[in-house]
């Protein structure tokens, strides 16, 4: 399972990539204006500092803004992948893009429903809210169990991106399903990296021994 950060932290994206962990990034207009910083300096510095896609988000209604957008984060990189709301109008603009070679990634997704009319409109990627699903009372496993039986059916190559996590059990359940990666913020990667307390009392016990171990050998060497 990939791994995807949600974030403008570029402290977040190198240890990400110092431990390998890292396949892209993911933004979206709130995370962006928490920043405080010009989004062309935002983007250029997520390219630069990992290898990765970045996912960029359209701040329009109509399908030809959303395409403007588009087009205009395209010229940058090829590496941006355009994320758009899975609306009415934003299935005409991920069908649209994507036939102009742009790489185009379906959001805000709440049901299979929306998935699979992105997938057949040729977004690269979908992204179901898992977190927001759960709070809306539907079971965010079911939708992504379901999603990933559709497409695995009918041989899709849309990958299965889940957002809107913030739980350690949400990113496992997650991968149990068998989709593609999950996209995780700055506190929740931190928590997938944590050190396991029983792990560091077994290194302490390794330390010990192995200390013991050096110090019977001095005695025997002197």
């Amino acid at each position: 399972m990939d791994i995807w950060q949600d974030t403008t932290n570029i402290n977040i994206v190198k240890k990400g990539k110092r431990f390998g962990l890292l396949s892209g990034i993911t933004t979206n207009p709130t995370l962006i204006s928490r920043s405080y910083r010009p989004i062309e300096d935002i983007i250029e510095d997520l390219l630069h500092y990992q290898e990765g896609p970045v996912a960029i988000q359209v701040v329009a209604n109509e399908t030809s803004e959303m395409i403007q957008q588009g087009q205009n984060y395209h010229s940058i990189s090829d590496r941006l992948i355009i994320k758009i709301p899975v609306s009415t109008n934003g299935l005409e603009a991920i069908q649209l893009l994507s036939r102009q070679g742009i790489s185009t990634m379906g959001t805000a997704i709440f049901n299979s429903r929306q998935g699979l009319m992105a997938a057949l409109a040729g977004a690269d990627f979908v992204a179901p809210y898992f977190g927001r699903i759960e709070q809306s009372g539907k079971d965010p496993i079911s939708v992504l169990k379901q999603m990933v039986h559709i497409f695995q059916l009918y041989r899709l190559k849309t990958r299965i991106l889940a957002a809107s996590l913030d739980q350690v059990e949400q990113v496992l359940k997650c991968a149990e399903t068998g989709i593609y990666g999950v996209t995780v913020k700055d506190a929740l990667f931190e928590k997938l990296i944590e050190n396991d307390p029983l792990t560091l009392n077994c290194m302490e016990q390794f330390d010990n021994d192995w200390k013991k171990v050096q110090k019977t050998e001095h005695i025997f060497k002197s």
